[in-house]
């Protein structure tokens, strides 16, 4: 009974010790490099680049790497025909770029994507609908901000959170005397970027009213305070931010 349960242990080691030993995977596979761009052509520096081909040495995780300072990546082992992905990063949704057959790629990824702050509660601004004596009534409504899901990265942020932003903007803003003469009122939507440094630029009216009103919302929003800029992977990065201001003339 012994030597028979000594010799079942032998047989059940021997098959474990020779599921662990390396094999040999056959692949027809390129060397593939090249460089990536964003859509002005400027170089994306340290941004990953991953086939949908597994890696030979474990044959488990996909073939990935990162571009350099200058955009360049390489690839050893990528598939003839194969599928790249570019990212994650906080500017872009994940892109998908197909290569037949090429050694050497170009890839350019699309316009940096831009999020709206507060686009599904807009600031509202209102004011009684009567030009000589009104005092200008702004109201606020809270939104809740959403929070980026993808590891390693984090939006930029107000000091205090949009809630502060909202107050400051409500504080300050006046409604236009111009508006107020043509009972001008509607919804005033400003872009800007929000730099490494958290400072904002570049100011950018996407939709507007007129009647001094665009012009009131981004004179203040450059009054505002810096902000903390966005992470990927906990390198500061800019990203750009849209903001809502709705202009409202009340009867009461």
């Amino acid at each position: 009974m012994k030597i028979l349960l000594t010799g079942s242990f032998i047989l059940i080691a021997t098959c474990l010790l020779a599921q662990q030993k390396p094999y040999v995977v056959k692949r027809d596979t390129i060397n593939l490099n090249g460089y990536v761009y964003d859509h002005t052509g400027k170089a994306v520096n340290f941004i990953r680049v991953e086939s949908t081909q597994l890696e030979t040495e474990h044959n488990t995780f996909k073939l990935g790497t990162y571009t350099n300072e200058r955009g360049y990546f390489e690839l050893k082992g990528a598939r003839f025909n194969d599928t790249l992905t570019v990212g994650p990063d906080i500017n872009y949704d994940i892109p998908k770029y197909y290569n037949e057959g090429s050694r050497s790629l170009l890839i350019y990824l699309p316009p940096a994507k831009v999020r709206s702050i507060n686009g599904s509660s807009p600031l509202v601004i209102t004011q009684k609908r009567k030009y000589a004596k009104v005092t200008p009534l702004f109201t606020v409504t809270p939104v809740a901000r959403v929070a980026d899901i993808n590891a390693g990265m984090m939006v930029a942020e107000y000091p205090g959170g949009l809630q502060q932003l909202q107050d400051f903007i409500k504080q300050n803003i006046q409604y236009p005397q111009a508006a107020l003469k043509a009972n001008a009122e509607g919804m005033v939507q400003v872009s800007f970027t929000v730099t490494k440094e958290g400072t904002h630029r570049d100011f950018k009216v996407l939709r507007g009213i007129g009647f001094d009103c665009d012009d009131e919302v981004i004179r203040v929003l450059k009054k505002s305070e810096r902000w903390k800029p966005a992470l990927d992977n906990n390198q500061a990065v800019a990203v750009q931010e849209i903001i809502e201001v709705q202009f409202k003339l009340t009867d009461n």
